[in-house]
């Protein structure tokens, strides 16, 4: 019984259900995760082929997906396996086998496929601002003053003041002491005593005098002092709003680049399954055109087609595979850039190598494949 599979698994089932989905004309990535586009796949094909619709892929939705796949992988005639063809050449029993095995993609669909995968590690990170502990202490400040009041024992300028005046008011306080005793013959006097202590109420009067001015002084310093925290707030806030918009800029870039990224990739494996079954079409008729032709002469020889030695990588597949490892490396995933390059060396050409070294370089880690 095949295994149940729903929305969120994983692993080697996961794979043959979108292998088994792409059969029938999806283009999903064969990564082996149930994620969205599994999900509206498997969905919208139990609509198609009138079984329930849960997006749940059990026994019926495995059933119709295998029995889908007999039917597309044999033509009605003749059919091939491993046996002999009777009337056909080896060269038509041969490709014609190859293409019942079902469509494999390209290199160069691989390597797009692996592309777009790549720039996830380019996506931006949760957004985190460099002026909220800025903008929050002045918000407290703001929040927290209080209403203004004069207290001039708070005053610095009062207290400034306050020296002076009172030191002022000393030294006429010795300079008329020591004039009356001048007068007196040296004598202290009550005369001298009081000419002095007004003296010193002169200057404590000039500095009471101050006080409505000392106050204006301490209030317009006051509204100084909060009309600054409110521009600063004002400021940082408008910094802050900047930073975020080109955050969200660099999201839509990013989100723009990753969607067409995957556009091209899926365009590549439509146009690639498209023509695979044209070529199964074109190879069933000649196959059957062969037969019919020869009658019941044996032409082929009944062998399996040969495994196809694989070859060099093209430039296209090599330059989008380039462009994955280099977004593996630019985000940090070095390990993900390497294994990609391990996967493929043995393809490479030496100046495709010599290349990916050098990208590698770049990033201060050797390659060594």
């Amino acid at each position: 019984m095949a295994r149940k599979l729903w929305r969120g698994n994983t692993g080697s089932s996961v794979v043959e259900l979108q292998q088994k989905l792409n059969q029938n004309g999806y283009h999903l990535d064969e990564d082996g995760v149930f994620g969205s586009n599994t999900y509206k796949a498997v969905v919208d094909y139990q609509k198609k082929n009138k079984l329930l619709v849960d997006g749940v892929v059990g026994d019926e939705t495995w059933g119709s997906l295998n029995k889908a796949q007999q039917q597309a992988a044999a033509p009605a005639k003749p059919t091939t396996g491993k046996d002999v063809m009777k009337g056909v050449s080896d060269e038509t029993y041969n490709k014609l086998h190859q293409l019942e095995q079902g469509y494999v993609p390209s290199d160069e669909v691989k390597a797009a496929q692996e592309m777009r995968r790549s720039m996830e590690a380019l996506q931006p990170g949760e957004y985190k601002s460099s002026f909220e502990d800025e903008l929050s202490q002045l918000y407290e400040q703001i929040a927290q003053r209080k209403p203004f009041a004069y207290d001039p024992q708070t005053d610095a300028q009062y207290k400034n003041y306050a020296y002076q005046y009172a030191r002022k008011g000393r030294d006429a306080m010795e300079d008329t002491m020591g004039t009356a005793a001048g007068l007196t013959g040296g004598y202290a006097s009550s005369y001298a005593q009081t000419a002095s202590q007004q003296a010193y109420d002169r200057y404590m009067q000039e500095l009471a005098g101050l006080m409505p001015e000392l106050e204006s002084s301490a209030r317009q310093r006051d509204q100084d002092q909060r009309n600054w925290l409110t521009q600063r707030y004002e400021q940082v806030s408008e910094q802050e709003q900047a930073a975020y918009k080109r955050y969200q800029q660099e999201q839509a870039d990013w989100q723009e680049s990753y969607d067409r990224a995957g556009k091209e990739a899926d365009a590549l494996r439509e146009q690639e399954y498209a023509d695979y079954k044209l070529m199964l079409q074109h190879y069933t008729s000649k196959a059957n055109a062969e037969q019919k032709a020869s009658g019941d002469v044996r032409a082929n020889s009944g062998a399996a087609a040969k495994t196809e030695k694989k070859t060099t990588l093209s430039s296209t597949a090599m330059e989008s595979l380039q462009r994955a490892m280099g977004n593996y490396l630019k985000g940090g995933k070095t390990q993900e850039a390497a294994a990609l390059a391990q996967q493929y060396g043995s393809r490479m050409t030496a100046m495709q190598k010599k290349r990916l070294k050098k990208l590698f370089g770049t990033y201060g880690t050797n390659l060594a494949i």
